[in-house]
């Protein structure tokens, strides 16, 4: 009389006889899931895109789990910070902050404005955000649009942007272009933002 073997207990059995584990500690994804939330990534975003049920995420980042499938862990590994759904390079925000400033609208208004709050903004202006949320960006850009070109209330503002050697948007041909350098000024290095 032969015994039913359950399929899964079959795979189990086997990936043990070919050395493969199936389940591994959760320290590797505990780094990398904080990769990604550095990068930008939220929990669920993570969970999301890897396939992965939300609470896992949230289990392996509290220490709820020691150990998960490897496919879980594979699954998580295989984003990259630099992927972050819906976040774009900051970099033409900060060029368009920047520009703003220069014609004297104060950078913390303008995050106000475009909602984005706290030291947001600033983190965006000193260069520490790489990526920021799409619909921030959006944002900005709009009001760019609108008051680029159009002196701002603030002289305050724009002596702080000569200071740091900030440009206007007339000074860019692709203000997101990362490789673009400003036309016929140049920069100096940053010191505050406005």
């Amino acid at each position: 009389m032969s015994t039913y073997i359950p399929r899964r207990e079959k795979a189990a059995r086997l990936r043990r006889l070919r050395g493969i584990p199936g389940y591994v500690p959760t320290t590797p994804a505990i780094q990398h899931i904080h990769a990604l939330r550095k990068g930008g990534w939220t929990n669920i975003e993570i969970a999301d895109t890897a396939g992965v049920d939300r609470r896992t995420i949230h289990n392996i980042l509290h220490g709820e789990v020691a150990t998960v499938h490897q496919r879980t862990i594979t699954s998580i590994l295989n984003l990259r910070p630099e992927d972050a759904p819906n976040r774009v390079p900051a970099i033409g925000t900060r060029r368009r902050l920047e520009a703003l400033a220069v014609m004297g609208w104060p950078i913390s208004h303008i995050g106000t404005e475009a909602g984005i709050y706290g030291t947001q903004v600033t983190e965006i202006v000193v260069g520490r955000r790489q990526r920021i949320p799409r619909d921030q960006a959006e944002a900005v850009a709009r009001i760019f649009r609108e008051k680029a070109l159009k002196p701002g209330p603030s002289k305050r503002t724009r002596t702080i942007a000569a200071q740091n050697g900030w440009v206007s948007a007339l000074a860019w041909d692709d203000i997101d272009d990362p490789d673009e350098k400003p036309q016929g000024l140049k920069r100096r290095t940053r010191k505050a933002a406005a």
